[in-house]
């Protein structure tokens, strides 16, 4: 290595090491600022130390004593990991540091989730508990283009084709064989082979986690809590045993069954891009400006699962396709095209929670499916009489103030 050579590695050593502890102070700001809100409650505790797990898979995959394998999208089912003996860890990241290191590389409108993704992926280059295997569900373009971005070896990538439309015999046949295809994947990288009774077990262990969840959507619903704690417990989903999880998720439902519900007409529903730990800017927003968020559509919320897994036959083909159908049918993301279900998804929130009375849709700078998606449902929304609002951010705080404004004015109108 030459001077020159050697100085630029000491100058990107100096860098990253500057990102560490800014990244390091993020989490620990946001976890302190929730710690001294007055509506804690040590319920919560367990699932904020949850969350530093999202910037250290080392951690998490000394908790949970299996190897780890990255996913960055739930249509790849939590169940088939589980039953192969391999954790999935979901490549998230609300960071705003991080994406410093991903900038000189990537689109100016890169979106600052998979900005922020990566930098945290350089700055965990070197460390060996990184896990090998890597899923990537074709969503959104950027996730499509992850691998590549993030110079990925090709042999740990396995891509699973996702169809755009799932009302077709073709779209829903094709996804049942990537599931299949999925499973052979991980039996090779595993040297293990899928067992029926393993994946029925599997399959419970998760019915019980998302009736779990269930439970404290529902009192969400009434406005029982704030949604900064809602977002804690979803986020940290997976970055611990989930049976674990799912134990503290039903106490903290018996926590919250407690608290009287919210004012009448205060409520909002937030959806649209994913608001990911520590950067909890929005939600905290509009709670400052007088409203509460009774309910979200958002991937890493309340749409981690889209819904119960059915199934008649407890065959092994036949728990695939009850899989299948679960993570593809189910699915409201509007990455697809025939998404029609999504608009009547939150009709019926709103119908059936008449103190709900708008609609703030989020969306990241450069997340182009959300984007695209906003002007029809505003549309929508408005000719059905309801309120919306398109709040269009990244991670910075700069813009908190005329954020602020714009949510305080939405509330009294």
């Amino acid at each position: 290595m030459n001077d020159a050579e050697t100085r630029q590695n000491s100058r990107l050593q100096r860098i990253s090491a500057k990102v560490g502890k800014e990244t390091q102070a993020e989490f620990e700001s946001t976890l302190s600022n929730l710690k001294s809100r007055p509506d804690y409650h040590p319920a919560w505790d367990y699932f904020l130390d949850l969350l530093p797990r999202l910037a250290a898979p080392e951690k998490l995959q000394e908790a949970v004593g299996r190897p780890l394998a990255t996913h960055l999208c739930n249509q790849a089912p939590f169940e088939l990991f589980h039953a192969m003996g391999v954790h999935p860890f979901r490549l998230a990241s609300g960071c705003f540091a991080p994406a410093r290191l991903a900038s000189a590389d990537t689109p100016v409108l890169t979106c600052p989730m998979i900005k922020s993704v990566l930098g945290a992926e350089r700055l965990r280059e070197h460390d060996n508990s990184n896990p090998s295997t890597i899923v990537i569900p074709t969503t959104c373009d950027w996730v499509v283009k992850y691998a590549e971005l993030a110079g990925c070896d090709s042999e740990s990538v396995y891509f699973m084709e996702l169809p755009r439309l799932r009302q077709t015999e073709k779209g829903q046949a094709r996804w049942l064989e990537e599931i299949c295809d999925l499973v052979k994947f991980l039996e090779r990288q595993t040297g293990r082979k899928l067992k029926r009774k393993t994946l029925l077990q599997s399959v419970r262990t998760f019915m019980d986690a998302w009736r779990a969840l269930g439970g404290l959507i529902e009192l969400r619903r009434q406005g029982r809590f704030s949604a900064v704690w809602f977002l804690s417990v979803a986020n940290s989903f997976m970055l611990d045993h989930v049976e674990t999880w799912t134990e503290h998720v039903f106490k903290a439902v018996e926590v919250v069954q407690k608290t009287p519900p919210a004012a009448a007409n205060s409520g909002v529903l937030l959806v649209g891009s994913p608001v990911v730990f520590p950067n909890f800017k929005l939600p905290e927003l509009i709670e400052s400006a007088g409203m509460s968020i009774c309910g979200d559509d958002m991937c890493v919320s309340e749409r981690i699962w889209p819904g119960a897994t059915r199934y008649d036959d407890p065959s092994l083909p036949g728990l695939l396709r009850a899989l299948a159908e679960r993570y593809h049918n189910g699915s409201t993301c509007p990455t697809f095209a025939d998404n029609e279900r999504r608009v009547n998804h939150l009709f019926n929130i709103l119908r059936n929670h008449p103190h709900i009375g708008g609609v703030i849709h989020h969306v990241l700078k450069g997340c182009h499916p959300f984007d695209i998606e906003s002007f029809v449902l505003e549309q929508k929304l408005k000719e059905k009489g309801y309120k919306f609002l398109k709040i269009e951010t990244d991670y910075v705080r700069e813009d908190s103030r005329n954020i602020l404004a714009r949510l305080e004015a939405f509330g009294r109108i």
